[in-house]
């Protein structure tokens, strides 16, 4: 972060892919670096095949940091992404993006 801000740049992302909220390890060092970077925002990214344990996950992470919006893949699946509105209903974070495939314009 401090060699981004040294280059200017103002915007960094920081991925803490593979979280599993029944992975306490993983989620204790998600935690760590929610509370060492103080991000602006904070998005939980959920595959929408994942259904209704979607509501299990949105939870856990909403207890550990302060989720600010929710990202949906492959919208374009099976799933049909009902999971989304469980999500935004037990978080209050609004949905910032479904993702309908895999390329750009998509």
């Amino acid at each position: 972060m401090q060699s981004a801000k040294l280059q200017g740049i103002d915007v960094v992302l920081l991925d803490t892919a593979g979280r599993l909220h029944v992975d306490e390890s993983l989620m204790a060092e998600m935690d760590a670096v929610h509370k060492e970077s103080h991000p602006t925002e904070t998005l939980l990214v959920v595959d929408s095949l994942t259904g209704q344990d979607a509501v299990n996950v949105a939870e856990q992470f909403k207890s550990r940091v302060d989720v600010t919006g929710i990202v949906m893949t492959r919208i374009d699946g099976d799933g049909r992404g009902g999971a989304a509105l469980s999500m935004r209903e037990v978080t209050g974070c609004p949905i910032k993006l479904l993702g309908t495939g895999e390329k750009l314009d998509e």
